[in-house]
């Protein structure tokens, strides 16, 4: 069978509906992943007059151009658009190509035979509400509903992310830039109500709620965030049934969110999400080097 690919036009907006795919929003991903591929290209693969496949190109600010295909049509059509916006991507200089296919599916296979190797997973995790409720505070700890302050917000997420996120602080050049871009985040919130932890004053943990602008339903843009030396203690339980409480109150019926994850095995976090929701999908995130 052989495609016709190019990139698509607002014209294809009926296309790109019927495939499920939105041309301003990569499915599968987190809001740090907005802020890591902030430009974008939507691509099609088609057959006759049919659109059977799309793909995204993005442009990663410190690695060059990455690759992000998009979940829909089939392998072969898919793969054909890997290879030729992998050809577009080497032309304009990128140092590493990226591809999102979900986990044990036969499109992640083939790109393993292709040279790509998992490098991360985005976790879908879903929460039916209203949830139980969340019970006592741990001792010695404040909760309560504020106003962020970027800088201290930003301070916190840095110290939270380092060592299960490291691939984000490398596509943001350091943990200087990472809390520059985190604090951005912060100076304008949407929709989002914040709970924080404080321990005498000092901010050790918090979660946001509200609509997510990646997919709709999002509980939140952040997750649970805690402070590593005061984990293991009930504050990040008490801080996601709290946000659940928030979005029940709000007339939700069910929240989700996605995170990231390690190639192989969950973290804390999504073992804490999981412990009151129920896993969706999981997309593994792919890559290879754009010179090889």
């Amino acid at each position: 069978m052989s495609y016709i690919l190019r990139s698509s036009t607002p014209s294809d907006a009926a296309a790109l509906a019927a495939l499920g795919t939105d041309p301003d929003a990569p499915r599968g991903l987190n809001e740090a992943d907005l802020f890591v591929y902030p430009r974008h290209e939507t691509w099609l693969a088609e057959h006759g007059d049919a659109v059977i496949a799309a793909a995204r190109l993005c442009l990663a600010p410190h690695s060059g151009l990455a690759l992000l295909t998009d979940l829909a049509g089939e392998t072969a059509p898919l793969l054909a658009l890997v290879g030729e916006l992998t050809q577009h991507a080497l032309g304009q200089g990128a140092a590493t190509i990226q591809a999102a296919a979900p986990t044990g599916s036969a499109l992640a296979d083939a790109l393993g035979e292709h040279g790509f190797t998992v490098q991360r997973r985005v976790v879908h995790i879903r929460w039916r509400l209203p949830s139980p409720p969340p019970g006592d505070p741990p001792l010695g700890i404040a909760f309560a509903e504020e106003i962020p302050d970027p800088e201290e917000y930003a301070r916190l997420s840095v110290a939270a992310y380092r060592g299960s996120w490291d691939w984000l602080f490398d596509h943001w050049g350091g943990d200087i830039a990472a809390r520059r871009n985190f604090a951005r985040l912060f100076e304008s919130p949407r929709d989002e109500r914040f709970i924080g932890a404080r321990q005498q004053g000092e901010l050790i943990g918090f979660v946001s709620t509200g609509s997510g602008e990646v997919v709709p339903g999002d509980f939140s843009t952040f997750g649970v965030l805690v402070r590593p030396a005061m984990r293991g203690q009930g504050i990040g339980s008490y801080l996601l049934l709290r946000a659940l409480q928030v979005l029940a109150s709000r007339g939700a019926t069910a929240a989700e969110m996605h995170t990231t994850a390690p190639s192989q095995g969950d973290p804390a976090a999504v073992r804490l999400y999981l412990r009151h929701g129920e896993r969706k999908e999981d997309v593994a995130i792919l890559r290879r080097s754009g010179h090889s």
